[in-house]
């Protein structure tokens, strides 16, 4: 069944001549040096525990395989609107940096490119959980929805 989305008229269109260029960049992503893998796609503060000395990852159910480096678009989201930090704030480079430390040098681009096609699948995964909604919890969703989808369109490449 086709669902509508929340946005306007002209956004679906945005979307729409977007399309193309977002099967290049996937294309783009998919050939870089970096395998799919689990990511955890809902990666903040409140998914990290502390046991026994050591951080835990919790809260797998927004997982999927992917590229890992889609797994701080939430992360990167939570610290925007809930921390309030500017989309330039200097926390985020150290974040990607540190993230990107295990994987070597040389790979900012390719960070990038991961959090521009995963902020828009991100948005993407999410409709099917609209379709179970209702009332108050779906006028959310489509708020929240929204937001992310404008989002990704803002600072796509």
């Amino acid at each position: 069944m086709r669902q509508d989305l929340p946005l306007g008229s002209e956004e679906i269109a945005e979307l729409r001549r977007f399309a193309p260029r977002f099967e290049e960049l996937c294309a783009e992503l998919a050939a870089s040096d970096i395998a799919e893998t689990i990511q955890h796609d809902d990666l903040h503060m409140n998914n990290v525990f502390v046991r026994d000395g050591e951080l835990r990852v919790l809260d797998w159910g927004d997982s999927s395989v992917s590229h890992p480096f889609a797994s701080l678009i939430v992360t990167f989201r939570f610290l925007e609107e809930r921390n309030k930090l500017a989309p330039d704030d200097r926390w985020f480079a150290r974040l990607r940096d540190a993230y990107l430390e295990p994987w070597g040098s040389g790979l900012t681009e390719t960070f990038a490119l991961a959090m521009h096609v995963g902020a828009f699948a991100h948005a993407i995964a999410s409709v099917r959980q609209r379709v179970e909604l209702t009332g108050r919890a779906r006028d959310q969703f489509d708020e929240d929805f929204a937001v992310r989808l404008r989002g990704a369109l803002a600072r796509r490449p």
